[in-house]
């Protein structure tokens, strides 16, 4: 009778999606029959999605700064410290307002959708290989306490468990408090977070995942690529949902 259970438990929740849908988390259309999508159709295409041809080391999509699968301009004589990263959109648009969303309104329920897009994105990079160690870039602990919320340590966190691989909040902690970052020019950025994180020895010898919200310049996943490698990780990439 198990088959008979398995049609109730379906026609059941065919039911409830019908009497209670899930939203769009941009325009909170009613998504009728949509299964685990999180956008509407038309929210989806103002999302500037990122697609194959991105520079493979920082992720920026091909175009002016990027040949298509190539290292792009920005890249050359290796600033950033790693040895690939990804990300699933541009920052702007719809995806600005989702990370937005998450980073400073909180939205926890964006957290599986956006982390799931992140691990597809991962897995279908050039260099993909299984991490030893998955790590948010750290927030200082009075911004944490003033928003209530870690969103770069919440995303490692799922990404890490569909992975099956250790993750840690404290193997990167930031332990000197900077201006937002937000508020700098790029080369201001760059001093801004000299001496900013401190890397765990636990790092030693392994191949870790950096993980955040956003990198917009890339000085913050720089800094901690650096911080990370002097504490003796033997490679470090990035992965972000917005770039």
């Amino acid at each position: 009778m198990g088959w008979l259970t398995k049609i109730a438990g379906e026609v059941r929740g065919a039911a409830f999606a019908c009497l209670a849908p899930t939203r769009c988390r941009l325009c909170r259309a009613a998504l009728f029959g949509h299964g685990n999508a999180f956008l509407c159709s038309d929210c989806a295409g103002t999302v500037p999605w990122i697609g194959p041809g991105a520079c493979p080391v920082c992720g920026y999509p091909a175009g002016p700064h990027a040949v298509h699968g190539k290292e792009c301009r920005r890249c050359h004589g290796g600033w950033m410290g790693l040895r690939g990263a990804v990300s699933v959109a541009m920052y702007r648009h719809g995806a600005k307002v989702l990370v937005k969303a998450l980073k400073f309104g909180g939205e926890e329920e964006l957290i599986r959708p956006m982390s799931g897009l992140m691990l597809e994105r991962y897995r279908a990079a050039p260099f993909y290989g299984k991490p030893d160690l998955i790590a948010p870039v750290s927030l200082h602990p009075k911004r944490r306490r003033e928003r209530g919320f870690d969103q770069a340590a919440v995303l490692a966190e799922r990404v890490a468990h569909a992975c099956g691989v250790e993750w840690s909040p404290t193997c990167i902690t930031r332990i000197r408090w900077t201006v937002p970052q937000a508020n700098l020019g790029r080369g201001a950025r760059l001093t801004n977070l000299k001496g900013a994180f401190r890397a765990d020895p636990m790092v030693a010898g392994r191949r870790v995942l950096l993980v955040d919200d956003v990198m917009t310049t890339g000085a913050t996943m720089a800094e901690c690529a650096r911080v990370l490698k002097e504490a003796g990780a033997a490679s470090v990439y990035g992965l972000t949902f917005a770039r």
